[in-house]
């Protein structure tokens, strides 16, 4: 276990988890399936335009899992989908006190950040970014 007190400023602190995506096929198929099969808690869906998807969180206790529907062909899921047409995990969240030095810390470790240097807009107005996969052991991290 790292401990950053001991090991001085670290490029990314992170605070918490917040979310495992899920990209899906058919958002009410997964939504029915979490809340007949486990009794979890579902939010209502809703859309994203800025990442042509429809969504939905089940709720976890301290954690959820984002659940994404693509709604089209220019959502980042439909290509996804397109190698995994059964649908599977897509990234996970990290949550941090400043995107915006988090985005910056990541730069300068050597941590690319997909989508250029600007900061995405997450569907509650939050700032946030996803870094590489290649450069994060081959798991897709968003930060916000």
């Amino acid at each position: 276990m790292v401990n950053t007190e001991q090991n001085g400023d670290v490029p990314i602190p992170v605070i918490g988890f917040d979310h495992v995506a899920i990209a899906v096929p058919d958002l009410e198929v997964a939504m029915k399936f979490y809340g007949e099969k486990f009794g979890c808690e579902i939010s209502k869906p809703f859309i994203v335009g800025t990442q042509n998807i429809r969504m939905a969180y089940v709720y976890l206790g301290n954690a959820k899992l984002e659940l994404m529907e693509p709604m089209g062909e220019g959502s980042p899921i439909s290509k996804f989908l397109e190698r995994n047409p059964q649908g599977g995990i897509h990234h996970i969240c990290l949550k941090v006190p400043d995107v915006e030095a988090a985005a910056e810390g990541a730069s300068q470790a050597g941590l690319r950040r997909l989508g250029g240097d600007k900061l995405a807009e997450g569907h509650e107005g939050q700032d946030l970014f996803f870094m590489h996969p290649k450069d994060t052991l081959g798991t897709l991290i968003e930060i916000e």
